[in-house]
């Protein structure tokens, strides 16, 4: 019992000097925080981009064909009768059927909600997602920066965003290889990011036609692995094949679906083609970024490159475009 209160002592000391040691390891009153510029640009970040552009002329034949099959006075019945009746074999059934062509169109037109409900406004919706790939493109790539600021930026895929959906494609999905520049990189002592401006092929048909196949159709038709899936989707050939036959009076409903399902093919296939036409022209693409650089563990070293921004244009030859809007984040992958 007598040594109660030396123990009892013992314990306040220990205590007393626990609570001074703890109060050493705070920070002192007013010191500021750790900084989050970086001292250094090195690194290797992954990059997402997103660009607002003009539709390039050479662009806009695809979209017109997608419009015309909704437009036109006997559209847009006339439109699909007609690249029905193009797909018959030669012979009588298919000159008696091009004679009865306004004729069966009008009937079509008045029975388009019971054989093809959703054709009008999934061409409609094709050619409105095909003028939103078009304008709004984002990219997916690496930059990577070594000592001195000497820089690579690397594209490796594209990213379309359709309604709420977002679909990321690797360029080696459409058979191209990544899109590569060598850049300059500089970092400011208030951590101000330049990117030196740099300029790379835009294989802007391609594109297209994977955004198309990808991301476009399949807004359209879920089910539907391509535009010619989707174009098929919109239109039941089989009774359209009969309800023509009727109106024709010559030919079997099997030989006029058959002519269907070869129309929507062709008609996906020019359009296709015409997205392959605009490569013919070499499109490029040239830019310079500005960024924040954001050290997020107080190392010194660049972590992330926060509000980018892209400025620049797109040019076919002599010809230039500038872009509307260009923007572009990252994090490390170090």
């Amino acid at each position: 019992m007598s040594m109660h209160p030396v123990r009892c002592h013992a314990l306040v000391l220990l205590a007393i000097t626990g609570l001074a040691a703890c109060g050493g390891a705070s920070a002192a009153p007013g010191a500021a925080p750790p900084s989050t510029i970086p001292a250094s640009p090195v690194g290797v970040f992954a990059v997402t981009s997103t660009f607002d552009l003009h539709v390039p002329h050479v662009a806009a034949p695809a979209l017109t064909t997608l419009l015309a099959a909704t437009g036109g006075p006997d559209a847009p019945a006339g439109y699909l009768v007609d690249r029905v009746i193009a797909s018959l074999p030669d012979g009588r059934v298919k000159t008696l059927a091009t004679a009865a062509e306004p004729s069966v169109a009008a009937y079509i037109n008045a029975r388009l909600a019971d054989l093809a409900p959703r054709w009008v406004d999934g061409l409609d919706e094709l050619a409105a997602g095909l003028s939103r790939i078009a304008t709004h493109l984002g990219t997916v790539e690496t930059l990577r920066v070594e000592d001195g600021g000497i820089g690579v930026r690397t594209i490796t895929g594209v990213r379309f965003e359709v309604g709420q959906a977002v679909t990321v494609v690797p360029l080696a999905d459409a058979g191209l290889a990544d899109l590569v520049a060598g850049v300059r990189v500089t970092l400011d002592a208030a951590g101000h990011v330049g990117i030196s401006e740099h300029a790379h092929a835009l294989p802007f048909g391609a594109i297209l036609r994977l955004g198309l196949d990808r991301a476009v159709a399949p807004s359209v038709e879920s089910t539907a692995g391509d535009l010619a899936g989707t174009l098929g989707g919109l239109v039941d050939c089989e009774r359209l094949g009969g309800a023509i036959a009727d109106r024709v009076g010559l030919g079997s409903a099997t030989l006029y679906g058959a002519a269907c399902r070869a129309a929507v093919t062709a008609i996906a296939r020019e359009v296709l083609a015409q997205l392959a036409a605009i490569d013919g022209t070499p499109l490029g693409i040239e830019v310079a970024g500005t960024a924040m650089g954001f050290d997020g563990n107080s190392d010194s070293t660049m972590d992330e490159l926060l509000a980018g921004r892209w400025a620049g244009a797109v040019y076919a030859g002599q010809d230039r475009e500038p872009i509307d809007a260009g923007s572009f984040l990252s994090a490390t992958d170090r």
